[in-house]
C-alpha cells in the first residue's frame, strides 16, 4: 500500500509538471498574425519574418540569426528600416499573395515579426510592419495571441522631373514636375482624399502651345491608368494653386495602395527662383523643390580704376549655329524672347556703382557687348565674357556669374595711324618761330 502512494505521488507529480508544461508551451505555440489594408486592385504579396520567440523556458528571448546585432526587444519599432534591409537578405519565414485585401498567417511561434507587403504588378510599396504575438494576461501569465497590423503604403512626396539637371531654368521655360502619393486604405474613418499643389514664381501651363519646343503636360494616373473624374482641374490654367479631389478612389478599398502620379508643366516668372509644394492627405506636411534662375553681373571702370556710371550694354549668347542672340530685358529680367537683330536689344545701363545687371538666365556662357561708353570716355571694342554657373547646397544656392571691364579716357586716346598729325603741328610751330625770328631780325636790321 506504501509502494501504490508512492507510485500515485509520482503520477501526481507528474501530471502537475505536465500541466505547467502545457501552459508553457501553449504560450509559444498557436499565435497568429492577420495583416488587413491590402489593395485589391491586383494580387498582394506578404512575407513575416520571425525577429525573435521565446526560448524554451519561456523566461526570455531568442533572436533569429538574421537580425543585427544592435536589434533589442526594445528598439525594433525604431529600427524596422534596419530590419527590413536585413530581411530581404535572408529566407523568409512565410509568405502568401492575395486579392481579397488580407490574409492570415497561423500556427506561429510566440514573439515578434517583421511583415512586408508589395504589389509588384503595380510597383506599389507598403511601409514595413512590426507583429507583436505575444501577451501577458492579467495573471501575469504570457500566452500566444493573434496579432492584427494594417498596411499602409508608403507615402511619397513631390518627386520632380526637371527639363534642366542643374536645377536651373530661365524666365519663359517650362518646368515638368511629377507628384506621387498613394490611395489610403479606408478603414471607414477616411471621407476625403486630395492633393493641393502650391507655386510661387510660376504659374500652370497645361494646355496651349509649346514653349521654345516644350510642348505643355497634364496627366493623372492611378496604378498606370486613367480613371475618370482624377484629374486638375482646368481653372488651374495660369493660376498658383490646385486641389484635386480623389475622394472617389477611396470606395470599396479598389484602389487602396495604388499609386498615383500627377505629371503638368509650369512657366517661370521673372523671379531669382521657383518653389513647388504639394501635400496630399497622406503626407499633410509634403515637400518643397526649388529651381533657380541666374544673374549676370558687369562692374564698369575708368583706366584710373574708378567705377563708371552710364555704360550702356547689349547682352548676347551664341546658339548651337554659332549665331548671336540677344537678349530682351523687362525690369532688369530677361523676357525669354531672344532676337537675332542687334537693333532691337534691349540696353542695360551701369548705376552709380558702376554695375549693371540681367537676371533670370539659365547656366551657359553670355557676353556684355558695351554700346554707350560714360562720356568722356571711348567705347571698349572687346565684349566681356561671363558664365552663369550655380554654387551651394540646399538653402544656400548661387546661380549667377560676374564680370568687368575698363573704358578709355578720350583725352588719353594715343595716336593713330603713325606720327599722324603731330609732325604737322611740330613743323608749324617750328616755321612760327623761325619767322617770328625772321621778322624781329629784319627790324633791328632796319632800325640800324
Amino acid at each position: 500500500m506504501k509502494k501504490m502512494k508512492k507510485i500515485m505521488a509520482a503520477l501526481l507529480a507528474m501530471v502537475m509538471m505536465f500541466a505547467m508544461t502545457m501552459t508553457s508551451f501553449a504560450a509559444k505555440e498557436g499565435a497568429s498574425i492577420k495583416v488587413k489594408g491590402l489593395s485589391t486592385a491586383a494580387g498582394q504579396k506578404v512575407d513575416i519574418y520571425e525577429i525573435y520567440r521565446l526560448d524554451a523556458n519561456d523566461n526570455g528571448w531568442v533572436k533569429a540569426s538574421w537580425v543585427p546585432e544592435d536589434i533589442t526587444p526594445e528598439n525594433i519599432v525604431e529600427k524596422v528600416k534596419d530590419l527590413k534591409e536585413a530581411a530581404l537578405k535572408t529566407t523568409v519565414t512565410a509568405t502568401d499573395t492575395t486579392k481579397t485585401g488580407e490574409t492570415t498567417f497561423s500556427n506561429l511561434q510566440a514573439g515578434a515579426y517583421l511583415v512586408l507587403a508589395t504589389d509588384t504588378k503595380d510597383k506599389v510599396t507598403y511601409s514595413p510592419m512590426i507583429a507583436v504575438t505575444y501577451e501577458y494576461g492579467t495573471d501575469g501569465i504570457l500566452a500566444a495571441k493573434q496579432a492584427e497590423v494594417v498596411a499602409k503604403a508608403e507615402s511619397y512626396t513631390t518627386d520632380k522631373e526637371q527639363m534642366d539637371k542643374d536645377e536651373v531654368v530661365e524666365v519663359g521655360d517650362l518646368i515638368e514636375y511629377k507628384i506621387t502619393t498613394t490611395v489610403p486604405y479606408n478603414d471607414g474613418t477616411l471621407k476625403t482624399f486630395t492633393l493641393t499643389d502650391t507655386l510661387t514664381g510660376a504659374t500652370y501651363y497645361l494646355t496651349g502651345d509649346a514653349v521654345k519646343g516644350v510642348t505643355p503636360v497634364n496627366e493623372v494616373t492611378v496604378g498606370g491608368e486613367k480613371v475618370e473624374g482624377i484629374e486638375i482641374p482646368e481653372s488651374a490654367q495660369g493660376q498658383k494653386t490646385f486641389t484635386m479631389d480623389m475622394s472617389s478612389l477611396l470606395k470599396d478599398n479598389v484602389y487602396a495602395g495604388r499609386e498615383v502620379v500627377v505629371k503638368y508643366t509650369v512657366k517661370v516668372e521673372a523671379v531669382d527662383s521657383v518653389t513647388n509644394k504639394a501635400t496630399s492627405t497622406n503626407d499633410p506636411d509634403g515637400n518643397t523643390t526649388t529651381t533657380y534662375t541666374g544673374t549676370a553681373t558687369i562692374t564698369k571702370y575708368g583706366d584710373n580704376k574708378q567705377t563708371l556710371k552710364g555704360a550702356e550694354f547689349v547682352l548676347y549668347r551664341e546658339n548651337k549655329d554659332g549665331e548671336k542672340e540677344f537678349a530682351k530685358i523687362d525690369n532688369g529680367y530677361v523676357t525669354g524672347e531672344w532676337t537675332k537683330d542687334e537693333a532691337q536689344a534691349t540696353h542695360v545701363t551701369t548705376n552709380d556703382k558702376g554695375v549693371a545687371t540681367v537676371k533670370g538666365l539659365d547656366v551657359g556662357t553670355y557676353y556684355f557687348k558695351e554700346v554707350v561708353a560714360p562720356d568722356g570716355y571711348s567705347i571698349n571694342e572687346t565684349p566681356s565674357q561671363v558664365e552663369i554657373t550655380k554654387t551651394g547646397e540646399e538653402g544656400n544656392v548661387t546661380v549667377g556669374g560676374a564680370t568687368k571691364m575698363t573704358d578709355t579716357k578720350l583725352a588719353s586716346l594715343p595716336g593713330t595711324g603713325g606720327i599722324g598729325t603731330t609732325i604737322f603741328t611740330v613743323g608749324g610751330c617750328i616755321i612760327m618761330i623761325a619767322a617770328a625770328a625772321f621778322f624781329f631780325l629784319s627790324r633791328k636790321k632796319e632800325n640800324n
